[in-house]
């Protein structure tokens, strides 16, 4: 190695590992959302992104659905985490059904134009009537009369806003070859955030699209009401009037006669659309253009028998359309999505039980809400406790139960009613008490008067978004509560605490949200193993806990399989020793010196034995004096009754 003289630099390793405090914010919200992947973790930092994937198509702004008289309470908990403090969270959507029908994708149909017999059909990322809103509209990419067929097709999903069409996603320069990198079904399956997309053949056997033609609005009300040509029976609809059945044979003829009928009847319209919609096995919907080219260019050229079926036949004349329908000028084939349902029964806690065993992966989890599900007095509270199960599992994370939904004045006023209540005594479970109000961003004195103004919302995802605010400002060693707990986004509790009730509610671990000197804050901080482990009785001690064992977790990950040796033990002491004094250093122990604060053991004879370092165990043992928060504040005050000269 050394082999002229002179100096050699050699960079040799500390041996020291770099170990980081593991986040103590992030909140899983895990329950029904009607939009999104289920099962699914999906990591979001902020409002308008969980607004983007879970709410409404085209809504970016705070993702709370009009659910009427109800509360969404999904999207309320997510807006009250994030108005909170909240900036990390994952949503875990659970829609596996208890007993009634599960939620179904939403799909569509489109025709290949450049084919005879196939099409392609899309269905909804997700399951959900979210999807039963979008249209998809494939055109030629060039909108020229005769268009150039080599610069591709454009598709594009999207919405009508104010009766225009507004596109969502845009797909340009696709190609029918699958061979191609810009495939339709490549491009659109990889990167659209709505919908995939697959090669679909016409025909009537199962998993084919069936294409038979079925009357669109605008079409003149002169078609015959009473069609019968035996077969098969068509639903129409024209116009706002009321849908009547055409009844037809199996063979093409018939349904190439019903086609004309409605191409002649839509020509000799006055408002005229040369369009008509053709319904797919599914109960799906497409409509065309006459414009539409075939695979010579030409709109009088047609492409055969699915352009035959369609009534695009020699002859078509294009017309232009209004800008609520389909682009003027333009050769273009539009799809209805349709069929997608949210489900008719809550999801089971075996879907929630699935969701639990995914989440053993994400260990930055650290707080648990469960959004539409609040503890039942002798009722079923089975998901919340599989929850509790899996915190205490995971020991890096609390689940922050929500109190009962309120009825009338009932109230939790004496100990005898949190003992009737029976919520859980588990030192990694939070309560807060009571409900609060909030404003129903759906509700306006104007437009919207006859819909609710305000919303009983639980407390739990502003306790967890007053959590992270207080860890960012303080440190998790805090107590979240005091004056700087202020509730924000809301009106105020349904129900006012004074002393007298909070007396007997703190005690057994009931955290209550009071208006001490004018706002709303969070007056308690406490765990709901108050009485059952008091050393837990705290959630700041909790979650200190929680967050030096994860930080430690992640960090000694490196030294598995390195040898167990003294060498190993000095390393650890160190990394550990250096971990623990930056903690004290920020006041995260109690203690005016180290030595008082915190301790780190690792070595034969003090925490290992000759029998552990044969079976490979190496034990690190790390103690700290918790800070406890300043929950009894005493004042004495003495009168001093005389002085001497």
């Amino acid at each position: 190695m050394y082999k002229h003289p002179g100096v050699y630099i050699e960079h040799v390793p500390s041996g020291l590992l770099a170990i980081e405090a593991a986040s103590t914010s992030v909140a899983a919200f895990i329950g029904p959302v009607k939009r999104g992947p289920v099962g699914e973790p999906v990591f979001i930092t902020s409002v308008s992104q969980f607004a983007l994937q879970f709410g409404l198509l085209n809504d970016g702004t705070n993702g709370i659905r009009d659910e009427g008289d109800n509360a969404d309470s999904f999207g309320h908990a997510v807006n009250a985490f994030f108005g909170n403090g909240g900036n990390k969270a994952y949503i875990v959507r659970v829609a596996e059904a208890s007993g009634g029908n599960a939620p179904t994708a939403a799909t569509a149909a489109i025709p290949n134009p450049e084919s005879n017999t196939t099409g392609f059909l899309l269905t909804a990322k997700s399951p959900g009537a979210w999807a039963n809103d979008i249209i998809v509209r494939l055109s030629t990419t060039d909108t020229s009369t005769v268009p150039d067929l080599d610069l591709g097709y454009t598709l594009r999903l999207g919405v009508l806003a104010d009766g225009k069409f507004q596109a969502l996603e845009v797909f340009s320069g696709l190609q029918f070859d699958a061979a191609s990198p810009r495939s339709l079904e490549k491009v659109v399956s990889e990167q659209s955030a709505l919908a995939t997309l697959k090669p679909a053949t016409i025909g009537t056997n199962p998993g084919e699209i069936q294409v038979i033609a079925k009357a669109l609005q605008g079409v003149a009300t002169t078609l015959p009401t009473a069609l019968a040509l035996g077969g098969k029976k068509l639903d129409v609809k024209i116009g706002d009037s009321p849908k009547f059945t055409i009844e037809f044979a199996e063979d093409s003829g018939d349904a190439n006669a019903i086609a004309a009928l409605i191409q002649s009847a839509a020509r000799a319209n006055p408002a005229g659309s040369p369009e008509f919609a053709v319904t797919v096995s599914g109960g799906n919907a497409f409509r065309l253009a006459s414009k539409i080219a075939g695979p010579a260019g030409n709109v009088s050229s047609p492409s055969g028998t699915a352009r035959t079926l369609l009534g695009l036949g020699a002859g078509v004349t294009a017309v232009d359309d209004s800008e609520s329908t389909l682009p003027t000028g333009t050769s273009t084939i539009e799809g209805f999505f349709d069929d997608g349902t949210d489900g008719t029964s809550a999801p089971a806690k075996s879907a929630y039980d699935t969701v639990f065993e995914t989440l053993r992966d994400y260990r930055d989890v650290s707080i648990v809400l469960l959004p539409g599900k609040a503890w039942i007095e002798a009722g079923d509270n089975s998901v919340i406790e599989a929850a509790i199960t899996h915190s205490e599992f995971m020991q890096n994370r609390m689940v922050i139960v929500d109190p009962p939904v309120p009825v009338g004045n009932d109230t939790l006023v004496s100990p005898k009613d949190v003992k009737d209540l029976g919520a859980p005594t588990s030192p990694y479970t939070a309560l807060y008490y009571p409900w609060l109000n909030v404003g129903n961003p759906h509700y306006n004195p104007d437009t919207a008067a006859n819909k609710p103004k305000t919303f009983l919302i639980p407390p739990s995802a502003f306790a967890a978004g007053m959590w992270a605010r207080i860890d960012t400002r303080r440190g998790v060693w805090k107590a979240p509560a005091g004056l700087e707990a202020d509730v924000r986004g809301t009106l105020g509790p349904n129900i006012l605490i004074g002393n007298d009730l909070q007396d007997n509610l703190n005690e057994l671990g009931i955290n209550c949200l009071r208006a001490i000197i004018g706002p709303t804050v969070v007056w308690g901080a406490r765990t709901l193993a108050t009485k059952t482990k008091p050393e837990y009785r705290y959630v700041s001690v909790r979650r200190t806990q929680n967050m030096i064992g994860e930080s430690l977790y992640a960090a000694l990950q490196s030294v598995v399989f390195e040898p167990n040796d003294h060498r190993l033990w000095a390393s650890l002491r160190a990394s550990v020793t250096a971990f623990m004094d930056g903690l004290f250093r920020a006041g995260a122990f109690q203690g005016e010196k180290a030595s008082d604060a915190y301790f780190v053991q690792c070595g034969l004879g003090s925490t290992m034995t000759q029998g552990d370092i044969d079976a490979g165990i190496v034990r690190v043992a790390v103690g700290f004096a918790a800070l406890k928060p300043a929950e009894f504040v005493v004042v004495q005050i003495k009168q001093i009754v005389g002085q001497n000269a």
